[in-house]
């Protein structure tokens, strides 16, 4: 409740609030449960927060020939999440014939199509370890990335031009 006060000898008027207190009855039990029901639905109209979309894929060989076979060798995993435009990747990888040298995010014309880099990767110079990164991705990037055309390299000593990739998909539905 408001309440209007003269506040000083000049005369003029300050605002000043009280709170009154009333006697509030206490509720039937009807009405506690339709009181309930009003507050879980307003509750479930409340919007959450959209859930960030997440990738997956595995660590394989890279295509290799008859020379280079024997270098491409190795496992491994990697995932991804898309929060806006920032893709923060993780992964292990194992079983090299020689240590990694770099790990790259790179964008194909599709799936299984060989492409430029987008972005680098932290990855240890080891046979085995774990590699990490935040790119920021562009609309068309993001478009690819949904359509399956980007991918995770691992290049080694022995397999420059890649060692392991894999290509990040969304997790199938089990």
């Amino acid at each position: 409740m408001f309440q209007m006060h003269r506040a000083d000898r000049r005369g003029k008027l300050a605002l000043r609030t009280r709170l009154a207190w009333a006697k509030v009855p206490a509720l039937n039990p009807g009405a506690a449960i339709v009181l309930a029901a009003a507050m879980a639905l307003l509750l479930s109209l409340t919007p959450a927060r959209a859930a960030v979309p997440t990738f997956e894929g595995e660590l394989d060989p890279c295509p290799s020939t008859p020379a280079t076979r024997a270098n491409v060798v190795g496992t491994g995993t990697v995932s991804a999440s898309l929060d806006g435009n920032r893709l923060r990747i993780s992964g292990t990888f194992s079983d090299l014939s020689s240590p990694a040298t770099a790990a790259q995010l790179r964008i194909g014309l599709a799936m299984g199509v060989p492409g430029p880099v987008i972005g680098e990767l932290r990855v240890p110079h080891e046979l085995a370890g774990a590699i990490s990164g935040v790119i920021t991705l562009n609309p068309k990037q993001i478009a690819a990335l949904r359509d399956n055309s980007i991918y995770v390299q691992i290049a080694s000593v022995k397999a420059p031009d890649g060692n392991l990739w894999a290509w990040l998909e969304a997790p199938r539905s089990r």
